[in-house]
């Protein structure tokens, strides 16, 4: 009977992605890795008052062509966009928080904390009701902040995203450090107001490429982009 019931439950499983769309990138632009040197221009220009994390934040939007578009002076979804939180189902250690994976830094990543691969863990990102719209999700895939940590962990294949808790797509990742974008069509309110309900979007962990060393499966960074900002 026990048996008998798993593979229903697998048969149904099977059946609900199949109704899911499935997204390939529609663009993967390379990730800098910006040296000390450009570092000590930036902060010789005007940043004296920031800390080392703050300058090398800077340093490195400054020579990402996705992250000047977020914060140059052309506004962006990021200019009204905001993200009540960001949760996990599981983390390998308090330094691999779901913060992580939207702090704009390739130095940190999200890693789940589960025995295995990781298949079933997610991370949840909640919005208020007030906020834009998002068509567009930016994947950082695997641990970028090095070649030899990306290696030897696990890098996401296949990511399950939902829409407030329902299945939406299925993200077939590239095995690349590189920035990979997605069209996920509209997400959100078109009337956005105090009034309306606040919304999220979950990425569940479903296939993955296996680490040359861990099992553990990383994800570097989230954004978002997206339209009803001017």
């Amino acid at each position: 009977m026990r048996r008998v019931m798993f593979l229903l439950f697998c048969l149904g499983t099977i059946n609900l992605y199949a109704q899911v769309p499935e997204l390939e990138p529609t663009s993967v632009v390379d990730t800098p890795y910006t040296d000390l040197q450009v570092c000590d221009r930036v902060a010789m220009k005007a940043y004296e008052a920031l800390s080392d994390v703050e300058i090398a934040l800077l340093c490195f939007v400054e020579e990402d062509p996705v992250l000047s578009h977020f914060y140059s002076g052309n506004c962006s979804w990021y200019c009204g966009g905001q993200i009540d939180s960001v949760t996990a189902s599981s983390a390998l250690a308090d330094r691999y928080a779901a913060e992580n994976a939207h702090d704009f830094s390739i130095v940190t990543a999200w890693v789940e904390g589960v025995e295995g691969n990781g298949e079933g863990e997610y991370l949840r990102y909640s919005f208020p009701g007030t906020c834009p719209r998002i068509t567009t999700v930016l994947i950082h895939n695997g641990y970028v902040k090095n070649w030899e940590v990306w290696y030897d962990n696990a890098r996401v294949k296949r990511l399950l995203m939902y829409y407030n808790d329902e299945p939406y797509a299925i993200l077939n990742l590239q095995d690349t450090m590189g920035l990979q974008s997605f069209d996920v069509g509209i997400l959100g309110h078109e009337e956005r107001s105090d009034a309306s309900p606040a919304w999220s979007i979950k990425f569940e962990i479903l296939e993955v490429y296996p680490g040359k060393k861990y099992e553990d499966t990383a994800i570097t960074e989230i954004y978002f982009d997206g339209i009803d900002v001017h």
